[in-house]
């Protein structure tokens, strides 16, 4: 008897993106594995969206967009198959903050990816110590780009 694998829902940090621009093996990877499913939030979107240089902006909005499924912490993420279909609301187009408001924004912004993840993915890959942290305080599961990649994208099936 064959026993079938459960899918893996891991919601991507938006520093990941860079790893995975890098990477073009990893993103062949990711995106020809029906096991892993591969979840966004309009948080990372936006994030991506303010990246001044437009050439990596461009290529990491179309990353997430052939990648990702997006959700959003009170709305279940989109279920047909299709990555980009939206199940949260569109990124925001306003101007990025600076200073102590920008430190605010980037914690209010962690907590909606977590809160997101735990509520709709099995973990969290993200770069950020300190939000991988949060989300480890509050029982989700968290890796590092790096520990994803051996753990589950190139492991044998």
């Amino acid at each position: 008897m064959t026993r079938r694998s459960r899918s893996i829902r891991a919601m991507l940090d938006s520093n990941v993106f860079d790893r995975l621009d890098a990477d073009p093996e990893a993103v062949s990877e990711l995106a020809n594995r029906p096991d892993i499913r591969a979840y966004v939030t309009a948080v990372q979107l936006d994030e991506l969206s303010r990246i001044p240089d437009e050439a990596k902006r461009a290529r990491l909005l179309a990353l997430a967009d052939g990648l990702c499924f997006v959700a959003s912490a009170g709305v279940p993420p989109a279920v047909d198959g299709t990555p980009g279909a939206v199940a949260g609301d569109p990124p925001s187009d306003s101007g990025a903050p600076s200073g102590p408001a920008a430190e605010a924004d980037r914690h209010e912004a962690d907590r909606l990816i977590a809160a997101a993840a735990a509520s709709r993915c099995d973990l969290l890959v993200s770069d950020d110590a300190r939000l991988a942290l949060y989300a480890r305080e509050r029982g989700l599961r968290a890796v590092a780009w790096d520990r994803f990649v051996a753990a589950h994208l190139f492991r044998p099936r």
